[in-house]
């Protein structure tokens, strides 16, 4: 198997395949880009393109962004629908297509920030390609839905290359920028600190206060601004036995693949269905909550332990598996991680084809064709597949091969 990835590779490398490449990834962007604008302008389909909308217009209007007493329709820090109301200011076709295009920049990005980490030459190299090509679906349904999983995927990439280049200021402004548009990149500030990049993380914090409570204020007033992120924190920091945040039955459901939603599904009786009649059970135990959230922890503690002794010397910058891992991370502890998000799996591939590519351990191979099997399980059937966690356990098999990966370097360079 690791001689044909190689052949694979090789054939990549030709400039009839590189040709090819750009081809295809030009007409598949383009397609991706004008595909909800035009379902939309046809049948009227907007997905959670509505949602993003209805948020701008409520910005431009003066309205309620957390209405008191209501589930939110919107779920996003306030900033994200102070950044939505401009492109909400031209209706919401102009909307999607902004929107749509936003993703497509984004991806771009990402693939031009992965061969920088990678340390590849060309933008079509073979590791970046793959990847791509293996989660085609989650890119796919990022535009389907317009949800912005490339865009917080590429400003975390870039914020890793800037830490590579000793640009940290710049580093944790793009972090807090991800972190004003969907909360959970905030998760990074913790191995920000434990790698002693105290520039980044003050400019995260510093930059964060800036975009939550001062950039909204000549539009929503101080007051309003206030009150904004107090409903948003109240409504959506919420982790009980009936649910998360805002939406309750869909937290535990088959949808959620983060370590919270998988656990409750699996070790205590709760439905694994957003709309249980009947409900539906998948799990092996049953446990309390409280016993559940134990093991939930013991977990977080094994992997921030594995991963803190994998990482080279706490003063060096971090290689692209370090910053692989810690992507996987984030997204493993995220509260909520429904599938789209699991196109941030496109580095850690690529990384890990990378390592395969480069003869390395077998371990890497067998960790890579065990991802892509669930990952093409999941593919086949999403919902039997996800019930268990097939996403999670996808991200967790990278995870050890990356881990294994920087614990290897770190013995030779002790040696």
């Amino acid at each position: 198997m690791n001689e044909r990835l190689r052949v694979l590779s090789e054939r990549l490398e030709t400039h009839r395949a590189r040709l090819s490449l750009r081809v295809l990834f030009t007409v598949t962007a383009t397609s991706l880009t004008l595909l909800p604008f035009a379902r939309f302008l046809h049948s009227g389909t907007d997905m959670d393109y509505r949602t993003w909308f209805k948020a701008g217009q409520t910005v431009l209007q003066g309205g309620e962004i957390y209405p008191h007493a209501q589930i939110f329709s919107f779920m996003y820090p306030p900033t994200c629908a102070l950044l939505l109301a401009l492109p909400a200011l031209f209706g919401e076709a102009a909307l999607i297509l902004i929107l749509s295009t936003l993703n497509t920049l984004a991806w771009i990005l990402c693939i031009n920030f992965s061969r920088a980490l990678l340390s590849q030459t060309r933008i079509e190299n073979p590791p970046t390609a793959i990847a791509n090509l293996i989660v085609m679906p989650f890119v796919w349904s990022s535009y389907h839905l317009g949800q912005p999983s490339l865009l917080l995927l590429a400003l975390m990439l870039g914020a890793f290359l800037s830490l590579q280049r000793e640009r940290r200021t710049l580093a944790g402004i793009l972090v807090a920028l991800a972190v004003a548009i969907k909360a959970f990149p905030l998760l990074a500030i913790f191995y920000l600190v434990y790698r002693r990049c105290w520039t980044a993380a003050i400019s995260l914090i510093i930059a964060l206060v800036i975009l939550l409570f001062l950039l909204p204020i000549p539009f929503r007033g101080w007051p309003r601004t206030v009150s904004d992120v107090r409903d948003w924190q109240s409504g959506m920091l919420r982790y009980e036995d009936s649910g998360i945040a805002q939406r309750s039955a869909r937290g535990y459901s088959w949808k959620n693949q983060s370590i919270f939603g998988v656990a409750n599904r699996l070790l205590r009786r709760v439905s694994v269905d957003d709309e249980p009649n009947p409900a539906a059970y998948a799990n092996v135990a049953n446990l309390d909550f409280k016993t559940v959230n134990t093991v939930i922890v013991a977990i977080a503690l094994l992997l921030g332990f594995s991963f803190i002794t994998a990482m080279p010397s706490r003063h060096l910058a971090g290689d692209e598996r370090e910053f692989a891992a810690l992507l996987i991370l984030i997204l493993v502890f995220t509260p909520l991680a429904f599938g789209y998000l699991f196109v941030w799996l496109v580095f850690p591939l690529a990384t890990v084809i990378k390592r395969v590519l480069a003869g390395n351990k077998s371990s890497s191979l067998v960790s890579l064709l065990v991802a892509v099997v669930l990952l093409t399980i999941t593919a086949i059937t999403p919902r039997f597949a996800q019930i268990y966690g097939s996403l999670l356990f996808a991200a967790l098999t990278l995870y050890l091969a990356l881990a294994a990966e920087l614990r290897r370097q770190r013995r030779s360079v002790a040696g």
